[in-house]
């Protein structure tokens, strides 16, 4: 009859446990102090194959997609936050965000399988006003409705500073 194989039992030291503890240490966690409010909002999905409204989502500051902590100044939900907590709810088929280092926040590039590419992005409204600042440092509240919708991109700037000028029109006399 075969044997099972012995097992090896590591004994757990300090230093163990702070090297198993150490990946957790090193996520972002919010700022001290910053239990953040939450608020309940209406958030709708719109321009791409799917469109959905859904009924009071209750949304808070946290860290998302394992990563980065997202608040307005803090410790308030931002549009972000309303559509993972929406997509969690209510099932909206997924988000996908990456993070920009240069903005450091974050760029919803998928929602529901309708993907953002470089004709189209993600685009969040809140109260049907378009956000200025990213997903993470803008602030919502109470009874805001958040939307998001999958819009053209702006056109890349050419880098030239120039702009091509239309043709001139002769004048009649």
């Amino acid at each position: 009859m075969p044997s099972a194989p012995a097992r090896r039992v590591v004994p757990v030291t300090a230093v163990t446990a702070a090297a198993l503890l150490l990946p957790l240490a090193l996520t972002a966690a919010p700022p001290a102090g910053a239990e953040g409010s939450t608020a309940a909002v209406r958030v709708a999905v719109t321009g791409g194959s799917y469109t959905a409204s859904v009924g009071l989502v209750r949304t808070g500051p946290r860290t998302l997609f394992g990563g980065f902590y997202c608040a307005a100044d803090g410790i308030n939900p931002t549009p972000l936050t309303a559509l993972v907590d929406a997509d969690h709810i209510y099932g909206l088929g997924g988000v996908r965000a990456s993070w920009d280092a240069t903005t450091q926040d974050y760029v919803v590039t998928e929602i529901h399988g309708d993907a953002a590419d470089s004709t189209k992005k993600w685009n969040a409204y809140v109260n049907e006003k378009k956000i200025t600042k990213g997903p993470c440092h803008t602030a919502i509240k109470g009874g805001d409705k958040v939307r998001w919708t999958l819009e053209a991109a702006a056109p890349a700037a050419s880098g030239t500073g120039t702009a091509e000028r239309p043709p001139r029109r002769r004048r009649e006399r």
